[in-house]
């Protein structure tokens, strides 16, 4: 089932940090705030298109450096002072529990490279989970009325 709609992507400067944890042991890795000069935005509610490859790259990148099994995000805004304030937010969390062994990654060590979206991409990204239920429910539907056949 094709989608309907398509919501269009932007390209624009935005500003990300990664950050890393393992449930196996305490430590957590921030990356630094980066510039990312090419990132695609979706125009309709302003998420990074493919963040989930992003995350992988820092997943991959410390699990290469021996730290494996990591689950890794991305926090970006298009705004440098709201990426900074999400920055300071999650890092106060981890360095004032005093639980955690808090490690930074500089620009030296770590950058996210740049990803361009496809169009399989772009139709994922711009999918809601509202159009999702719908798209379900319709092929529900389709499915229920479709001829049976004969009992025999």
């Amino acid at each position: 089932m094709g989608l309907q709609s398509h919501a269009k992507n932007k390209m624009v400067k935005t500003y990300a940090f990664g950050f890393a944890a393992s449930f196996n042991d305490s430590t957590v890795y921030f990356t630094d705030v980066q510039v990312l000069d090419s990132a695609w935005l979706n125009e309709k509610n302003n998420f990074l298109v493919s963040r989930d490859n992003y995350s992988y790259q820092l997943r991959d990148y410390l699990a290469e450096h021996g730290m494996p099994n990591r689950t890794c995000i991305i926090c970006f805004s298009p705004n440098e002072k709201k990426a900074y304030k999400k920055y300071t937010k999650l890092s106060a969390k981890y360095t004032k529990a005093g639980n955690f062994n808090v490690k930074h990654l500089s620009q030296d060590q770590f950058r996210f490279k740049c990803i361009t979206p496809n169009d399989t991409q772009n139709a994922e990204d711009e999918m809601t989970k509202k159009e999702a239920r719908k798209a379900a429910k319709a092929q529900r539907k389709a499915a229920k009325n479709a001829p049976r056949p004969p009992k025999k």
